[in-house]
C-alpha cells in the first residue's frame, strides 16, 4: 500500500476529486451493506429477527429459506472471526498462552477480514430499495439534559478519572521487518464508556523499532477506520515506526474490536448521536492520558498525541484539558489531522453529516442546533489550549466539507498556532493520509517540537 501511495497513481488519489466519489461510494454501497451486515450478525440465523434489524421489508423473492442460506454462509465467517479472536486473547494474553504470537495475529486479522468481506453476500438485498445507513437511538434533548446536566455546566468532569498504569496488560510480542509488535489491554478509565457489567476493555497496538528508543506517538483512528481487523492493512503504526516513533494505536470505542453487538464499526458514533459522540470524544481522550503515562513510566522521553477525522476531536479535546490529568499522563505535544471546530458545525454544516442524515434525525428527535450547541460545549476545544500552542500541529485540507476546513483554520487562529505549526494541503478529507504518506513534512515538524519542548 504504500508503494502506491508513493507512485503517480498516489499522487492522482491525493487530490479534491476523491471525496465526492467516496462520498457517493459510502452512501450507495457500503454503509447499505454494513447495515445489512450488522443485522445479520445480531441474529445469527433467526430469519425473522434479520428482517426485523434491517428496518426494510423485502420482496416476497426472498423467502425464509434463501435468506436463511444467506445468514448461514455470513454466520460461518462470524464464527471463525469470534473463534480466532478468543485464541488470540487466550494466546497473546494469558500467560499460559500458546502458540506463535506473530501466527495468532495473522490468523484473527484473516478471519476478521473475510468476515468483514461477507458483507457482499448481502449485495441482491440492496434492491429495489437500500435499508437505511444507521440503527437510529438518538436520545431525546430532554433525558439528555437530565441525565448530563452537571456536566454541561461544568465539562471538566467530563475528563476527570482514576489513572492506573498498572491496570495495562501487555501481551507477547513478534518482530517483523525490524519492527516489533504487541498489544495493549486494559479495563476503560471512563466511566461513561464502561458498561454496567464492567466488560468494556482499551485495546491498543504497540509498533516500535527493534532497540529503537525513540518518542512516542499515540495515533488515533477516523471513524468507521478498522485497520486493526484488515489482514492486509498495516495501518499507521508501523510506517511510523520505521521513521523511528514508538506508535501506540488505540481501538476507538464501537470500533473494531470494540465494536457493539448489532451495528457495524463506528456507527454508534453517530447513530446515537450526540450522547455517544460526546462519550467517545471525552472517554478516548481519558484512555490517551493513561496510555501516556503508562508509555512514560516504561520508556520515559516524549509523548505526543495525534488525531485523525473523527480522532483529531480527542487530541483537540486533550490539548483542551490535560491540565485536569496527573503530569505524568499529560501529552508533551499534538498534532491535530483534518479537524475542525464546533461539533455543532460539522453536524449541520459537514459533508459527510448531511449524507449519513445525522442532521435531519437529530431534528426528528427534538434536536435544535441550539440545544445540540449547549451540549457540543462540552466536547468542543477551549478558547485556549492547556498545551502550549507552540506544542500544536495543524495538518487542513483546502477543500475538505466533511470536517469543513474554515473552522479548523479558524481554530489553528484562535489557539494561535505558530504558522510554521500549520500545514494546508490542496486536497480534501480522503486524500489527508494518502498525502501523509506521501510526505512526512507534518510529522518532521512534531518532532521538532518535541525536541524543542
Amino acid at each position: 500500500m504504500n508503494v502506491l501511495f508513493g507512485s503517480p497513481v498516489g499522487a492522482l488519489l491525493a487530490r479534491p476529486w476523491v471525496d465526492p466519489v467516496g462520498l457517493y461510494g459510502l452512501q450507495r454501497w457500503y454503509l447499505p451493506l454494513s447495515r445489512l451486515w450488522a443485522a445479520a450478525n445480531l441474529a445469527g440465523m433467526d430469519v425473522a429477527r434479520f428482517r426485523e434489524e434491517i428496518g426494510l421489508a423485502l420482496p416476497g423473492f426472498w423467502s425464509e429459506a434463501r435468506l436463511r442460506s444467506l445468514l448461514a454462509r455470513h454466520g460461518r465467517a462470524q464464527a471463525r472471526a469470534d473463534e480466532t479472536r478468543a485464541a488470540w486473547e487466550t494466546g497473546l494474553f494469558d500467560p499460559a498462552g500458546e502458540g506463535d504470537p506473530e501466527r495468532l495475529e495473522g490468523q484473527r486479522r484473516a478471519a476478521a477480514t473475510t468476515h468483514l468481506a461477507t458483507r457482499a453476500l448481502f449485495y441482491p438485498l440492496l434492491f429495489p430499495r437500500r435499508p437505511p445507513l444507521a440503527r437510529w437511538r438518538i436520545d431525546a434533548p430532554e433525558q439528555v439534559e437530565c441525565e448530563l446536566g452537571p456536566v454541561l455546566d461544568d465539562a471538566s468532569a467530563l475528563y476527570v478519572a482514576p489513572i492506573a498504569v498498572e491496570t495495562l496488560a501487555i501481551s507477547r510480542d513478534f518482530v517483523r521487518d525490524g519492527i516489533r509488535e504487541y498489544w495493549l489491554r486494559a479495563p476503560t478509565p471512563s466511566a461513561r464508556l464502561q458498561r454496567r457489567d464492567g466488560s468494556e476493555i482499551l485495546y491498543a497496538r504497540v509498533a516500535e523499532p527493534v532497540g529503537g528508543t525513540g518518542d512516542t506517538l499515540i495515533f488515533g483512528n477516523g471513524l468507521c477506520v478498522e485497520s486493526e481487523l484488515m489482514s492486509m492493512d498495516r495501518g499507521p503504526g508501523p510506517q511510523l515506526a520505521a521513521m523511528g516513533w514508538r506508535v501506540i494505536e488505540p481501538v476507538s470505542p464501537y470500533h473494531g474490536l470494540r465494536a457493539m453487538p448489532g451495528f457495524y464499526g463506528g456507527e454508534p458514533f453517530f447513530a446515537a448521536s450526540p450522547t455517544s459522540s460526546m462519550d467517545l470524544i471525552a472517554g478516548q481522550a481519558i484512555e490517551s492520558a493513561l496510555l501516556a503515562a503508562w508509555a512514560r513510566e516504561r520508556f520515559g522521553g516524549k509523548v505526543a498525541l495525534a488525531g485523525i477525522s473523527m480522532s483529531s476531536f480527542v487530541a483537540q479535546l486533550a490539548a483542551s484539558h490535560c491540565h485536569l490529568w496527573p503530569v505524568e499522563a499529560r501529552p508533551d505535544a499534538a498534532i491535530l489531522i483534518s479537524h475542525s471546530g464546533r461539533v455543532e458545525d460539522v453536524t449541520f454544516g459537514g459533508a459527510l453529516a448531511a449524507m449519513l442524515g445525522l442532521d435531519r434525525a437529530l431534528v426528528e428527535a427534538g434536536w435544535s442546533r441550539d440545544s445540540l450547541a449547549r451540549l457540543s460545549r462540552a466536547i468542543d476545544p477551549a478558547e485556549t489550549p492547556a498545551l502550549p500552542p507552540s506544542r500544536i500541529v495543524s495538518v487542513l485540507g483546502e477543500t475538505d466539507r466533511w470536517v469543513p476546513y474554515d473552522d479548523g483554520l479558524a481554530l489553528a487562529r484562535r489557539w494561535r498556532l505558530p504558522e510554521e505549526n500549520v500545514f494546508r494541503y490542496r486536497l480534501g478529507h480522503l486524500g489527508m493520509p494518502i498525502q501523509l504518506t506521501r510526505d512526512h513534512a507534518a510529522f518532521a515538524r512534531l518532532r521538532q517540537v518535541l525536541k524543542e519542548g
